[in-house]
């Protein structure tokens, strides 16, 4: 019940609507290449030197370029744990990477605004990253990049997690 005398009602206003994927613009394709180069970059600066002085890329080196099991799981869960220490926090908290978040972009689920933690990272992700280690199965790299030139711009993880990349508001 209101009442318009109360001089203690809340005024009535209605909030802006929050980008989702109904209202929103895409982020453009040449926006996503760029934020994913920045996320990659960032992901080197700071494995690369790990790899080198632990002696790693000397090992590799000497063995042809290739590496055991062992090491190459050990590798993979560095490069996992350096990806949630880099990004973890504006992923799960502002649905965005560094290289989003630069670019003013941000991620959106299809059904809600928000997307769960194991969608966001595991299907966008987790199961990418793991796939990419497996011989003859890695080729479905080429092919996730490449379904950006589809008309809403999914690459194949968006559709896996039912997700989009979207320009964010200008307050991010």
């Amino acid at each position: 019940m209101t009442d318009s005398n109360n001089p203690y009602q809340s005024p009535a206003a209605e909030a802006p609507p929050h980008p989702s994927a109904d209202n929103a613009v895409l982020a453009s394709r040449w926006h996503r290449f760029f934020g994913a180069l920045i996320d990659g970059l960032v992901q080197l600066a700071i494995i690369a030197p790990i790899v080198f002085f632990s002696g790693a890329w000397a090992d590799m080196m000497a063995n042809s370029g290739v590496l055991d099991l062992t090491s190459t799981l050990v590798w993979f869960i560095v490069g996992e744990v350096i990806f949630l220490a880099v990004q973890g926090w504006l992923l799960f908290n502002r649905q965005q990477t560094i290289g989003k978040w630069l670019l003013g972009m941000k991620i959106v689920g299809m059904e809600q605004n928000a997307v769960p933690v194991g969608k966001l990272y595991g299907l966008r992700y987790l199961l990418f990253h793991v796939l990419a280690q497996v011989p003859g199965v890695n080729l479905i790299m080429l092919i996730d990049p490449l379904m950006i030139f589809r008309g809403d711009r999914r690459c194949l993880h968006d559709l896996l997690a039912g997700t989009q990349v979207i320009q964010a508001p200008a307050n991010r």
